[in-house]
């Protein structure tokens, strides 16, 4: 006989969702409406964080050109067919190891959409259900919002760019 399905296979992203939902099932309501608050403050601030980066990220390059040469980089900047091959084959140890990493930090954390499904069966939970919905409503048109925006900027800095080259 053989040694049965390896727990590697089991252990799998949906068998943790299934534990959780186990373990939170049986929690009071209160805990679980602090549970389920303090996982939306943690997803707020890391798309504000997120949000942030982003906006470092779009800004306007400075007055510098900021194009790089020497090392492996070619003579427009671009970089070379060698040194393609050679950060393709090191990120995908790294792409392989971030993706680990994420599949087991998504295993790790309490998902708040469980809590949210449990907290819908339990009439004293209805009050925290609609703050919470409202709650989602205005992060998701600040992030359209934000994202409109942006891509705005984006269209005018390439408006502007245009306008320069034609001096």
């Amino acid at each position: 006989m053989g040694d049965g399905v390896p727990l590697e296979i089991l252990k799998s992203p949906k068998w943790h969702e299934l534990q959780t939902l186990n373990f939170f099932y049986f929690e009071p309501t209160d805990n679980l409406i602090r549970t389920s608050e303090s996982i939306a403050a943690a997803a707020a601030s890391r798309q504000q964080e997120h949000s942030a980066r982003l906006n470092r990220l779009s800004a306007p390059p400075t007055a510098g050109g900021g194009h790089q040469f020497g090392g492996a980089m070619g003579l427009l900047g671009m970089p070379s067919r060698k040194h393609k091959t050679i950060m393709l084959s090191r990120n995908l140890g790294t792409m392989r190891k971030a993706k680990e990493e994420k599949r087991k930090e998504a295993q790790a954390e309490p998902n708040d959409d469980i809590i949210l499904r449990i907290l819908r069966m339990r009439p004293e939970a209805e009050r925290y259900l609609t703050e919470r919905r409202r709650q989602k409503e205005r992060l998701n048109a600040a992030a359209a919002a934000e994202e409109i925006v942006r891509q705005s900027l984006a269209a005018g800095n390439n408006r502007m760019v245009g306008m320069l080259g034609r001096r």
